[in-house]
């Protein structure tokens, strides 16, 4: 026999052995109940039926201790559950409002009295949440808490740094748009976390960037939970945080409602800098709006949640819509003749320039206006220096629609969908100019959708089976309100990619887009023209048997990415107006004499293409009520 063919047969026989022991019954989307039966003298109890019922569904599972008195429930929806512990010659036990929460485990144990002894036949207690069945680290963050915390854009990727070992930046109240974190866990890289949504991959493959991630409404979050570190097998694909979120689904009870948050900048202070500036309050209008509805169809076997969010937000107040201290020239006004630029900047032109020495397409960058009217190059302050504010929007529309289905005794079945558009306009993007004009026009969509299916072959076998896909497009454009053939540049590719490429006037070496805060406008595409499309398709199956002393969760998951990006790299070109000062940089600007240029072509289509294949074995053996070891 080869040494691969033993090692092979080696491991088999490993899958085997472990599969006959047992499985834990916990996932991403679901947790477990777990816990013994004794009597008052601490005896195990073998045999005790143990009833687990949901009380928002009334669904009911039903298994027996063992005989060591154990027993566990497994693969149970997050939420609330009455259990009854009866046994031949003893008074039942009810333990009612037990949680069961997504990735945990929740101990129930129960202490029987002899039947015949005179006590209340049956106790009604909820049951403590404690979590002992392994190491992990994490914070588990319900629906209450969700929608109660104030939220600076009410997105609940917010709340990731509350977690032990979890850090990221403040949230920004003046923020555009969605606001989503980029969170570091344990001092690793902010893109190594996995993002799970209904149990499905819903990270951003080219990069990982969790601020694509989508943001369900906080209404429409059952919980969601962050673990930092030693979580189980059943987790993983990156180094940092484990994120698992669950949207909620429909109960016995119909239950609605109706919101809306708004701000308004009547109610805000003006920025310190901006007014110093003698500029006005910047404006942020922000109305989050919505509703939802959640009920039976039929009574304990089909049930529906359904959800809508709007919103609408006009944002001058935010990053990308605010121009600060930016250093034009002194002495610019909207007087922009030639004799009146060389009257004022002549002293500090080289000597003995004549009266023709303002460059044509400087004189006509000045002179060119907006289609508001306003300047290309806004009129400064009279310290010569720009501070403004321009109006940036976000709209979104959301929606969630979530079935639940009790197919027959043995089967649950949950379909869920989210989708959400959500398109922006960003006065000052992000690597564009910092001055008005050439904003940038942004898509950015997700689409979320999964089956799930919970079959149970007996009281210690079940099987949870996912399937689903999600995606995220971002699609970025900036505007091009003027050409470079209108201020008399010439570019041998500005008729396939038209518009007007980036001009920096700026401290050789500076810092930032323009450096030490110069001027910069224009768009060479760059950071500003993107198009990518992500998608995701994730399968898995999860086995889950009972047996003794051991719990084992074995399994696998397949996950195929496909990421399709297009650049628009440099194609409009750059050019550099720099000097050791900011005026003698605004002096070359007007002469036209540029310290470099470049118009660069790169690769600007990627396609992506990724399988990642995952299978686990682990068992949880419990020595005893204290001890218990993760395998």
């Amino acid at each position: 026999m080869s040494a691969r063919k033993a090692i092979t047969l080696f491991w088999a026989g490993c899958l085997l052995v472990l599969c006959a022991l047992s499985a834990f019954g916990q996932s991403q989307t679901t947790g477990r109940i777990s816990g013994t039966v004794k009597d008052q003298n601490g005896a195990r109890i073998v045999g005790a039926e143990v009833t687990v019922t949901s009380l928002a569904t009334a669904e009911e599972r039903k298994v027996r201790t063992d005989a060591e008195g154990n027993y566990a429930v497994p693969l149970l929806a997050p939420g609330t559950y009455r259990i009854k512990v009866a046994a031949g010659g003893f008074n039942s036990d009810i333990f009612d409002a037990v949680r069961v929460v997504i990735t945990e485990t929740t101990a129930v144990n129960a202490e029987l009295t002899v039947a015949g002894v005179i006590v209340d036949p049956i106790t009604v207690r909820a049951a403590p949440l404690i979590q002992t069945g392994g190491p992990q680290l994490g914070r588990v963050v319900d629906s209450r808490a969700v929608a109660e915390l104030p939220l600076a854009t009410r997105n609940f990727l917010q709340i990731l740094a509350l977690s032990p070992g979890a850090f990221a930046d403040l949230p920004n109240n003046t923020a555009l748009g969605r606001n989503s974190q980029a969170v570091s866990v344990n001092g690793a890289r902010r893109t190594q976390n996995a993002f799970e949504i209904n149990g499905l991959d819903a990270n951003e493959f080219a990069t990982n960037r969790s601020t694509l991630v989508a943001v369900p409404a906080p209404e429409t979050i059952q919980e969601f939970k962050v673990q930092t570190s030693l979580y189980d097998a059943t987790f993983g694909r990156g180094a940092g945080g484990s994120v698992q979120a669950v949207t909620r689904s429909g109960t016995n009870e119909f239950h609605g409602a109706a919101y809306e948050y708004f701000r308004n900048d009547a109610f805000n202070a003006n920025n310190p800098f901006l007014q110093a500036a003698g500029v006005e309050r910047p404006t942020l209008k922000r109305n989050v709006f919505g509703g939802l509805l959640g009920g039976p169809v039929k009574q304990d076997k089909a049930f529906f949640f359904a959800s809508y969010q709007g919103t609408r937000e006009r944002n001058g107040a935010s990053p990308e819509s605010l121009t600060s201290s930016i250093l034009i020239g002194r002495g610019l006004t909207d007087d922009r003749s030639a004799q009146t630029l060389l009257a004022t900047f002549r002293p500090r032109l080289p000597s003995g320039l004549p009266a023709t020495s303002i460059h044509p397409a400087a004189l006509a960058l000045l002179n060119t206006k907006l289609p508001n009217g306003q300047f290309l190059i806004p009129t400064p302050q009279t310290d010569g220096r720009y501070s403004g504010s321009a109006i940036s929007t976000y709209r979104e529309d959301q929606f969630n629609a979530n079935v639940d289905y009790r197919a027959g005794a043995k089967d649950w079945l949950a379909v869920k969908f989210f989708f959400s558009n959500a398109p922006q306009f960003s006065a000052l993007p992000s690597g564009g100019a910092n001055v008005p004009g050439f904003g940038a026009d942004r898509k950015n969509d997700n689409r979320l959708f999964s089956v799930q299916n919970i079959h149970t072959f007996g009281a210690r076998t079940v099987n949870e089976a996912r399937v689903g896909y999600s995606r995220i497009r971002t699609d970025t454009f900036g505007r091009q309100p003027v050409k470079d053939s209108d201020v008399g540049i010439r570019r041998a590719n500005a008729s396939a990619y038209p518009g007007l490429g980036e001009i920096r006037i700026g401290t050789a070496g500076g810092v930032g887009n323009a450096g030490a805060n110069g001027l910069d406008i224009g768009n060479a595409g760059t950071n500003v023209d993107i198009k990518a499309d992500n998608y995701a398709l994730t399968l898995v199956d999860i086995l889950s048997i009972t047996r003794g002393r051991h719990s084992v969760r074995t399994g696998g998951q397949v996950i195929s990415y496909r990421t399709d990006v297009k650049t628009n790299f440099n194609r409009r070109g750059q050019i550099f107006f720099q000097s050791s000062a900011l005026n003698s940089a605004f002096a070359n600007f007007l002469l036209g004499q540029a310290a470099s240029s470049t118009n660069a072509e790169g690769i600007d289509t990627r396609f992506l293409r990724a399988a990642d294949y995952s299978l686990f074995l682990q068992d949880d053996w419990k020595l005893s009520e204290k001890l218990t070891l993760n395998l």
